[in-house]
This record gives structure tokens, sequence and C-alpha cells, in this order.
């Protein structure tokens, strides 16, 4: 179990220190980073509500590949790029939503049989490799967004729409948390591993998850107010300040009508 969580921690901390510390890809000179990033954060915005309304299989295979191409041409490494949304996507979210498939929770016809009243059905099984290839969907767009436009730009895209200073506020904070306690989980982790010698037993190894959750939420409380004083104490005044000032250019309007003319055609073909 513990094993078990510590690979899915690594694997989203993964995600967030690639985002995090995105500028390396940000500023090399592929699609999605010709964009401007008001036109890139509304556009994928509305390409992930779009898919997440697809029902069939077929359809949102299409929207993968979509996303695949997409991160192709805006030069984002793609083994790390499927391995990273793949973990949460597939991995996480199929264990979560494995029960289902069951006949327990979803009436059907039998897929696989596990006994003689134990059996996963086809409509369960199809029900969630749907939820599952939305999950991909989503997280892949969310995940070229982020790498492809700085964290500073993406916040001011919001600001640009007339958002709230408290959400934007609230979303900035929020991401520079997350990416804090799961780097304290891994330490915590790697502190145990580096203090024991030979197998770890079942019972052991659940108490020690247990005693984790526990002490990050104490840690929490802490480091959230030592961050925030730190980032006051560096001018912090609830907002970043940029110096980048956004201009469309003809390739936002190619993309724009690009992505008019796709979603149109794939709707036309009733996949």
């Amino acid at each position: 179990m513990d094993r078990f969580l510590e690979k899915t921690i690594q694997g989203i901390y993964g995600i967030f220190e690639d985002l995090f510390y995105s500028d390396e890809i940000a500023a090399k000179k592929g699609l999605m980073q010709s964009l401007d990033p008001r036109v890139k954060l509304l556009s994928i915005l509305l390409l992930i509500v779009i898919a997440n309304f697809g029902k069939s299989i077929l359809f949102l295979s299409v929207f993968a590949i979509y996303t695949v191409v997409l991160a192709f041409l805006s030069k984002i490494p793609l083994k790390a790029y499927i391995k990273r949304v793949a973990v949460i996507s597939i991995i996480f979210t199929g264990i979560i939503l494995l029960p289902s498939t069951f006949n327990f929770f979803e009436k059907g016809s039998p897929l696989i049989y596990f006994g003689k009243n134990l059996y996963i059905t086809k409509e369960g099984a199809l029900a969630s490799l749907t939820l599952m290839m939305r999950s991909f969907v989503s997280l892949s767009f969310v995940y070229i967004l982020s790498l492809s436009t700085k964290w500073t730009d993406i916040l001011k895209a919001f600001r640009s729409f007339h958002l709230p200073q408290v959400f934007t506020t609230t979303l900035e904070m929020a991401f520079r948390y997350i990416f804090l306690f799961l780097e304290v989980s891994l330490n915590t982790f790697l502190a145990r591993k580096s203090r024991n010698v030979g197998k770890i037993k079942g019972r052991d190894g659940r108490k020690f998850v247990a005693s984790v959750i526990g002490s990050t939420l104490i840690r929490s409380n802490e480091l959230t107010e030592e961050v925030y004083k730190a980032m006051v104490s560096r001018g912090y005044r609830g907002e970043y300040k940029t110096f980048s000032s956004f201009k469309m250019t003809p390739w936002d309007y190619i993309w724009i009508s690009s992505n008019l003319i796709f979603i149109i055609a794939l709707f036309n073909a009733k996949l």
C-alpha cells in the first residue's frame, strides 16, 4: 500500500514539477508558444468542455490523438508527456473506477468472470473507459497549456478576463502549496526508506501511510503560514507583476479558425 501511494505521489509530483519549472519549454518556438496566452487559455478551456460532452470512445480517441499532435507541434517531449498524464488519467483514475465495473454497481452483460456471482460488465467497463479517456484528454490539454505558457502569463490571462483577484490569488497559492506538500510527502517516504532494511510488513506499511497523512495535515498549516510570510517579505502584495504585454497576431486567428473547423467537422461526422 505504501509503495503504491509513494509511486502515485511521485507521478503527481512529477507533473507539478514540470508545470512549475516550465519556462524552458515555454521559451521554445512551437505552435502553442506562438499564441497569445489569452487565446490559449480560452480555447483550451472550451476544448476541455467540448471533449467532456463526448460519449463515444471514437469521439474521445480523436481528441486524444489531437492532444498528442498538439504536444508534438509545441515541442513538448512526448514520452514524458504521455507518462505524466497517463499516471493520473489511466492508472490512478482507473483504480478508483475499478469497483464500478463490477455487476454489484453496474448491471449489464458479463465481460470477465471472477466467480459465479461476481463479474465485470461490458457496460461498466465501457463507462469507466469513457471516463478515463475524458480524464486523459482534459489533463493533456491542461498539461500542454501549462508547459507552453509561463505560470505568470496564465495568471495574467485569467485577470484579463476580469476574474476577481481573490480567484487568481487562490489559484496561485493553491498551486504552490500542492507542490510543496507533495515534496514534503516524498521526503517523508525517502527518509523512512533510508532507515529501513529488508521487507516491510503490510501492517507496518499501513500504519506508516496513516502517520504520513496525519503529519502532512498537521504540518500543512505551519508551512502555509511560513510560505506566505516568505513571499510577503520578498515583495508579494497579492498578485504577480509581469512586464509582458499581450497582443494577438495572425497565428491566433489561424488557431481559432482551425479549431472551429475541427469541432464542426467532428460534430458533423456524428462520432
